[in-house]
């Protein structure tokens, strides 16, 4: 079977739509996963994974203040006075409730030179600790003898921005600013400019952490950054050092993940810039395909301070026999667009809101009888978040999701009838899906490392969703020991556990991590009410080498199904491997 071709051009704007479950008026067929939204699916694991073990900003700051003793267990040899009241002048930076209690302990004692230094060291830990690195406080000029001791706050400013040691930002009057851009960008800097706090703004640690988690979500970026004094009172400039990697990436890979139906081999190709105008932006265009089916995705992602905006865009296509005589061919394209913010954030984690709208459009037909094309707009809103931990020497990771998706009837979708039911599928709906991960270090088995690494995901829904819309169970991104998604649903759970031996000795400069794994599945259809099951267990292997700018990665799999419907006849042994390569 041959698959039809796309045009090159339309592969970069357009993509994916789904198959329905029960779509009238569809053909008959089996329900086969996009090969774009599957490729998608497990390129946002890949990041999760990325996110998760990326090591922290690395700041250098100011050493914190060491803990001093009791207020009273300070002796004053000279002359003190009776303070009453503690005034902060030019505090903008901590709230009342921690002004006072700091201070409560030092109030309506008798206050020297060395209680009263206490106290602006205690201040100092204050700020420090709410991340206000370069703030500090000073005593004004004053009579202490009223009982008032007013001290006043200069909150730390950022002066300037340096990158590389040429200044490109700063407040300082007739200041020489470098020339052209110095972050890698061919035409600007206004992305690591948008990804750090602006000059004048006050200093806070947190800005600072997650302006250097933005630029470094690029391959191509290993930033850090410095504090060094500036000119003015309280001003600091923040000193940028990174070296950029290549612009652009090429990658290429092959693997038999794929579908019985449409083609167990795959190839990958791509190519990814980053911050290649200087907008800190990534972009990436990459294709996969089999004997059967064809997908282009094209994405962009653009930072900005605790915003990043990104869009995602496909086409996929795909041949499948239908009995013996029916071909189906099914064309499927969408676009989403998508907007992430940061909520909060300290060094062990960050917690997140994420707004999705994406749009598809699907269009099937059997031996050149073309069906009425099938619409689906879909608004998404999520919060998730990432916890780093350290048990021992070792390091761990926590990361979880809650989402909830709605499908409108804008932007052309498909209109439900006034009297579907809940058995047929819906394009206006209400999803709820979540998922979480973790890796826990284990006890090491004489000086092997060992560690679990877990993940769960679900999904609900009360009526029937299109295949787009569904949960697939099977495969490498789901349940292993599978070739592929074997069985979907409208509501459903995959539950992913592995043991990972993480210290191996390199090998002639692979690195090696074997591991052993045991999944599960299961799913449902609203129209049957009929929960499917799958499990499987084995073992695998991952490498990784790196020549120069060459990298190498491979897995290779070894899996048995568990467990599995009946109608999928006798349980079999399936053996995966994947190698991919970029430069």
């Amino acid at each position: 079977m041959r698959v039809k071709p796309f045009s090159l051009a339309a592969a970069l704007l357009w993509a994916m739509a789904a198959q329905a479950q029960v779509p009238p008026p569809a053909p008959p067929g089996p329900v086969l996963e996009d090969p774009a939204q599957r490729a998608l699916r497990e390129r946002q694991d890949t990041e999760r994974r990325r996110e998760a073990t990326q090591p922290a900003p690395q700041i250098a700051v100011a050493p914190s203040v060491p803990d001093d003793a009791a207020v009273d267990a300070v002796v004053e040899p000279d002359t003190t006075f009776d303070i009453h009241r503690i005034e902060l002048t030019g505090n903008t930076v901590l709230d009342a409730d921690t002004v006072e209690r700091v201070t409560q302990p030092f109030l309506n004692r008798a206050l020297g030179t060395n209680r009263i230094n206490l106290l602006l060291r205690r201040l100092t830990e204050a700020f420090i600790a709410h991340g206000f690195v370069t703030t500090r406080a000073y005593l004004a000029p004053q009579n202490l003898k009223v009982g008032v001791l007013t001290i006043a706050v200069v909150p730390g400013k950022v002066e300037a921005l340096q990158i590389n040691g040429k200044t490109v930002r700063t407040t300082v009057p007739d200041a020489k600013l470098a020339e052209g851009p110095q972050a890698g960008g061919w035409l600007t800097d206004a992305g690591t400019v948008w990804s750090m706090p602006a000059v004048g703004d006050t200093l806070r640690l947190s800005d600072l952490e997650q302006g250097v988690d933005q630029i470094n979500r690029l391959r191509r970026n290993q930033a850090e950054v410095q504090i060094l004094p500036g000119q003015a009172p309280g001003g600091s400039v923040i000193a940028l050092a990174n070296q950029p990697g290549d612009r652009f990436r090429f990658s290429a890979g092959t693997d038999n993940y794929g579908s019985r139906a449409t083609g167990t081999t795959r190839l990958r190709a791509g190519i990814d810039a980053d911050n290649a105008l200087g907008f800190q932006e990534a972009v990436s265009l990459s294709y996969i395909g089999t004997r059967d089916t064809n997908a282009a995705i094209v994405s962009a992602a653009v930072p900005f301070g605790y915003n990043t905006f990104s869009y995602t865009g496909s086409l996929s296509e795909y041949n499948s026999l239908i009995g013996d005589t029916a071909l189906l061919y099914g064309r499927t394209f969408a676009h989403a667009f998508g907007w992430n913010r940061v909520i909060e954030r300290d060094p062990g984690g960050r917690t997140a809101f994420d707004v999705t709208l994406t749009h598809r459009r699907s269009e099937r037909e059997v031996n050149n009888l073309l069906f009425e094309p099938q619409s689906l707009s879909v608004l998404r809103v999520a919060v998730n978040g990432l916890r780093k931990f350290a048990v021992g020497n070792q390091g761990g990771y926590a990361t979880w999701e809650a989402g909830l998706s709605r499908g409108m009837d804008a932007l052309n979708a498909s209109h439900d009838a006034p009297d579907i039911t809940r058995d047929e599928a819906h394009s206006q709906f209400w999803k709820l899906d979540g998922n979480a991960s973790t890796q826990l270090p284990l006890p090491a088995i004489g000086r092997a490392a060992l560690a679990y690494r877990g993940q769960v995901s679900a999904q609900w829904s009360n009526v029937a969703l299109f295949g787009s819309e569904q949960i697939f169970a099977g495969g490498m991104g789901s349940v292993r020991g599978f070739r592929e998604g074997l069985i979907s649903g409208d509501r459903g759970l995959t539950l992913r556990n592995e043991v990972v031996w993480g210290n191996v000795p390199v090998l002639a400069g692979v690195r090696i991590e074997p591991y052993v794994f045991l999944d599960g599945g299961q799913t449902q259809l609203v129209a049957n009410q009929h929960w499917q099951y799958l499990a499987g267990t084995g073992m695998g292997v991952r490498l990784a080498a790196n020549a120069g700018k060459h990298a190498f990665t491979s897995e290779l799999l070894l899996g048995r199904a568990l467990v599995q419907p009946a109608e999928l006849g006798s349980k079999a042994t399936v053996l995966l491997a994947t190698m991919n390569y970029s430069f």
